[in-house]
């Protein structure tokens, strides 16, 4: 048998929009140009095959926003979404945590959050040395491949940088 190798999906929010004066950062929507980015990034996940079994997202607007979208665009169930103020609030050890404790049968996972803790955590996963070598615009996704047996056995270094998209290159193919 071969080994079956885990992949972890990073997206980070699409494009917020800044228009509305007062609003608490967390409370922030998305902009007109995010509404756009998030289903096309969901369809690009579902013609590509990178359904995931599990979401963990922000529950902040824009991040909440960008979820909705992107699993209309991938066509999938709500019932995979975990909200986690950690992928608001939290740091790059809680990213870490919400991937350790994905269920046993999650083959796929994706965590929706925010810069620099998800370009930090990508860089981290991936074994980088400098610390946001990985620059991820709005509503970039980036795949990792790890070779861990289980969940809670992924760590920094352990995985394996396999592809980022973001939506100025999809939209031109």
């Amino acid at each position: 048998m071969g080994t079956t190798m885990k992949q972890i999906l990073l997206l980070r929010h699409a494009k917020s929009s800044w228009e509305h004066e007062g609003l608490q950062d967390f409370d922030r929507p998305l902009a007109s140009r995010g509404l756009r980015d998030a289903p096309a990034m969901g369809y690009f996940i579902r013609k590509t095959a990178h359904k995931p079994d599990m979401i963990v997202s922000s529950p902040a607007q824009r991040a909440k926003e960008t979820t909705e979208l992107v699993l209309e665009g991938m066509k999938g169930s709500t019932e995979i979404i975990h909200w986690n103020k950690d992928m608001y609030f939290g740091s790059m050890k809680n990213y870490l945590e919400a991937i350790q404790q994905a269920d046993k049968w999650v083959e796929r996972i994706m965590l929706v959050g925010h810069n620099p803790t998800i370009e930090n955590t990508a860089a981290a996963l991936s074994g980088s040395e400098r610390s946001g070598s990985i620059r991820m615009p709005t509503a970039a996704l980036v795949c990792l491949n790890t070779y861990a047996a289980e969940w809670k056995q992924v760590n920094w270094a352990t995985c394996q940088l396999v592809w980022m998209m973001i939506p100025k290159v999809l939209k031109h193919i």
